[in-house]
């Protein structure tokens, strides 16, 4: 661990603070009526660190949801003891304290953001559909016990349909659910050297993340918070980041993400 630099940071609004670049739109639940919930957007997956504890601040939950994710890279590296000391002493009351320390304290290549999350049971059980694995043990379940002696499972899937019975086998109750948009990368350029990537398929992203496939029912009508990391560098380019954000906008949201009125796809006022 580098050594680290003290520095003080007056805020001109420290009350509604958020990480450099993110975005966040308040939208109806998908499925109940008379709730909202919030959707938040990032370049950095790390930034996801600062929304959980937001929701789950604001809305005084006392289980925290537990956490849906779908990743190229696995992102679980356990917390170290420096990593632990400043969790156990940041302000989480703080969205000031909370946002630098997302932006400025975690770590910058973005793999500890969500054991970091859990240490602090900012989030529950953890189940990740990645690609980022070489060995057996690599997807074996593994178990972190927060700084309140709970134990959250950590799960690793390498099929969408391992993940799918999982969840709907499962007793979760609440999920934020987590997209990094690399995860519809097949081979990273930069995981094998070649710097040449291949994608999945638009129409089976389409299928894959349809409001109407088991999974995503199940997830909608649990949902508490919704992220999207856009990573471009791991998407192999901008341009392709935002083509898979714009796949996720248009089998979602009618109108766009961030225009007025935005609502669900299967909520939407506006005439078809």
């Amino acid at each position: 661990m580098r050594d680290t630099i003290k520095t003080t940071v007056e805020f001109r609004n420290p009350y509604h603070i958020e990480p450099p670049g993110s975005l966040k739109e308040i939208l109806s639940h998908p499925v109940i009526n008379g709730e909202s919930l919030e959707l938040a957007i990032f370049q950095e997956h790390r930034y996801a660190f600062f929304f959980w504890n937001k929701w789950v601040r604001n809305r005084s939950l006392a289980d925290p949801p537990c956490l849906v994710s779908l990743d190229w890279h696995q992102d679980l590296c356990f917390p170290c003891e420096t990593e632990k000391k400043w969790l156990n002493t940041l302000d989480l009351s703080s969205d000031a304290d909370v946002s630098v320390f997302s932006w400025a304290k975690l770590t910058g290549n973005n793999d500890g953001h969500i054991l970091c999350a859990a240490y602090l049971n900012l989030i529950g059980n953890v189940y990740v559909h990645c690609r980022q694995g070489t060995f057996k043990q690599d997807w074996e379940d593994e178990e972190l016990i927060d700084k309140f002696g709970n134990p959250h499972i950590i799960r690793k899937f390498e099929k969408y349909e391992e993940l799918e019975a999982s969840m709907l086998q499962s007793n979760e109750e609440k999920v934020f659910f987590d997209i990094d948009l690399d995860f519809f990368v097949l081979d990273s350029g930069l995981h094998n050297g070649t710097f040449d990537f291949t994608y999945i398929e638009d129409e089976s992203i389409q299928k894959m993340l349809h409001y109407e496939r088991p999974l995503m029912k199940w997830i909608f009508n649990r949902l508490q918070g919704f992220t999207i990391a856009t990573e471009p560098e791991h998407c192999g380019g901008l341009l392709k980041s935002n083509k898979f954000l714009n796949v996720i906008n248009r089998l979602y949201f009618e109108p766009e993400l961030f225009s007025p009125d935005c609502n669900w796809k299967w909520k939407s006022k506006k005439p078809r």
